[in-house]
């Protein structure tokens, strides 16, 4: 028939077919790439906010960490001083002991002068 040429109403073109499936994968892929950057863009969202706690926190830990050098060389200094009034009054209590020695020696020889 299709030699004859007999046949030249009977074809029927099926590319309406072939463009219906076409625009339907169109479709779905559209639909694919908007959940993919509709997904993506609350990902950045999240990392952002994220990324915004986290820069919070290492300011408040930095805050943290300088207080706390700061203390240490408050008390660094402190224990210092500390061991110097230590060494000071175990010098001061010393020249006592020997005053009151000396104060003892000196009240016995008084004493017995006068009796």
């Amino acid at each position: 028939s299709f030699l004859s040429g007999t046949d030249k109403g009977e074809y029927v073109p099926q590319s309406g077919e072939v463009t219906g499936i076409l625009k339907t994968i169109g479709d779905e892929m559209s639909k694919s790439l908007e959940e993919a950057e509709a997904t993506e863009k609350a990902a950045i969202a999240n990392f952002e906010a994220l990324m915004a706690a986290k820069k919070k926190e290492v300011a408040s830990l930095q805050q943290q960490i300088e207080e706390q050098m700061q203390r240490i060389g408050e008390l660094g200094v402190q224990l210092a001083e500390n061991g110097n009034d230590i060494e000071d009054t175990q010098e001061a209590l010393a020249a006592d002991e020997q005053f009151k020695k000396e104060l003892e020696t000196s009240c016995s020889t008084k004493n017995a002068e006068w009796e």
